[in-house]
């Protein structure tokens, strides 16, 4: 009849015990005897009594002790009739049709990884769970549309970045920013779009054809955004309301300052070869709405004209530059320096390739220190990072 897992081991068990107990008993009868030899010894010869007393007494001390320590490091194994169950089942010992050795079906489970400590000369294994200490968060698409305050260093592109969308869709959807796209103030409210597009206020004569042609996309694809709320598409459009354009886009006007009416000094042509204006690092590049290069350094940091020419401009705008100078290179191209804290140069004075022109600021419509450099050619911006060196 076979024994069962629980009785063999229990068997197994009582059999160490007994063999245990047999050792001891045997060693503590040798140690008796010897220590009662060594003190009738001690009585026979009384001129050694005190002397082998002590040497007798010490020396079943020391082989008690040694005998102690050596038991305890014998490794009493006895085989029993089952092993400890394991923690899991080898997948080679389950069969075609999901059996184990041909015993009953198995079911699937999905186990935990464990990591398992075993500590020898315990019955016991100790499992702890591993850790998991990552959490990895889904990004949610934004359901409506939301606001945002400017915030000190921020720009068009940054905060483009932070929700996800192109530096375009930010200016589209805000018509203070889209007049000066790279001109953010400090605690200015923004409207963020959950997707990227243009955002539309419906005018008195507006339809949902003429919108759809304003910027070239289709009319269901404004019927068919789901966060216009629009329900029946067959209903007509209010003015008033606003419009999300998927896609859509709009043209891009550059800003004119003013148009110079007085003398060009003799000989103030410049070479063709642009310098860096200023030293610092650029914190914002060129874009479709940001037609320049914004080069952050210290308030009062020394502005250069990046070449020579006579100065057209001097002095405080109103479309967002603050205190301007503009320089006309005299052969098709004009430098743009903004945001300016100081200025060194009249409107109509010669100026060389190097000059000191200015100071960097934080004027007109800006979220800290820097120079906006533009460079333009026959009126029309350029990409500063293709002239400078």
């Amino acid at each position: 009849m076979p024994v069962s897992p629980g009785l063999g081991q229990s068997a197994g068990q009582n059999e160490e015990l007994t063999l245990r107990r047999r050792i001891e008993e045997g060693i503590s009868r040798a140690l008796a005897g010897l220590i009662a030899s060594a003190y009738r010894l001690s009585g026979d010869w009384s001129e050694w009594h005190a002397d082998l007393s002590r040497v007798s007494a010490h020396a079943a001390v020391l082989l008690v002790a040694i005998t102690g320590i050596s038991l305890s490091t014998v490794q009493w194994s006895v085989q029993t009739a089952s092993s400890s169950p394991s923690l899991s089942t080898p997948s080679s010992a389950i069969g075609e049709e999901g059996h184990s050795g041909g015993g009953k079906p198995l079911e699937a489970t999905s186990v935990q990884p464990l990591a398992v400590s075993s500590i020898s000369g315990s019955t016991t294994d100790v499992v702890f769970r591993q850790a998991q200490p990552q959490t990895t968060i889904p990004k949610r698409p934004r359901l409506r549309v939301v606001t945002y305050t400017v915030q000190v260093g921020d720009t068009i592109q940054s905060i483009a970045t932070q929700f996800g969308l192109d530096p375009t869709t930010i200016m589209w959807a805000n018509p203070a920013i889209e007049d000066a796209p790279d001109l953010l103030q400090i605690g200015q409210q923004v409207v963020i779009l959950p997707i990227d597009g243009v955002y539309h206020r419906v005018a008195e004569d507006d339809t949902l054809g003429s919108i759809a042609k304003m910027y070239e996309v289709e009319p269901e694809a404004i019927t068919s955004c789901e966060y216009n709320d629009l329900g029946d598409p067959g209903r007509p459009i209010e003015q008033g309301e606003h419009l999300i354009i998927p896609g859509g886009e709009k043209p891009y006007e550059p800003k004119v300052v003013t148009a110079y009416t007085g003398s060009v000094p003799e000989g103030a042509r410049g070479t063709g070869r642009f310098q860096w204006p200023v030293l610092g690092r650029i914190t914002q590049d060129y874009w479709y709405g940001h037609r320049a290069i914004d080069i952050g350094a210290p308030t009062g940091s020394a502005v250069l004209a990046t070449d020579g020419g006579f100065i057209s401009f001097v002095g405080w705008t109103d479309v967002g530059y603050g205190y301007l100078i503009v320089v006309d290179h005299g052969n098709g191209f004009a430098t743009y320096y903004a945001h300016l804290s100081n200025i060194y140069v009249v409107e109509g004075q010669a100026v060389e390739r190097g000059k000191v022109i200015g100071a960097v600021g934080n004027t007109g419509n800006s979220t800290g220190p820097h120079l906006h450099f533009e460079v333009r050619r026959h009126g029309s911006q350029q990409n500063p990072r293709a002239y400078l060196p």
